[in-house]
């Protein structure tokens, strides 16, 4: 299973990606986390996903989802 979150606040590859990463793996079920940094897109993997708490886990670190339209 893999969910994409188009993200704000994304501003380098190192402490950004790397704070990221770390925060969602700590979620149960997350396997894989990948950040593009142009786009801000995190493409998160792993067996049992809830969106809403991938969504709350990426504005608690500083990352929230960014606006549609």
């Amino acid at each position: 299973m893999q969910e994409q979150f188009q993200v704000q606040n994304v501003k380098c590859g190192g402490g950004c990606v790397s704070t990221i990463q770390t925060g969602l793996k700590t979620l149960d079920g997350v396997t894989d986390v990948a950040d593009d940094i142009p786009t801000g897109q995190v493409d998160v993997t792993g067996t049992t996903l809830s969106c809403a708490e991938l969504s709350a886990q990426l504005t608690a670190l500083g990352y929230p989802e960014r606006p549609v339209g």
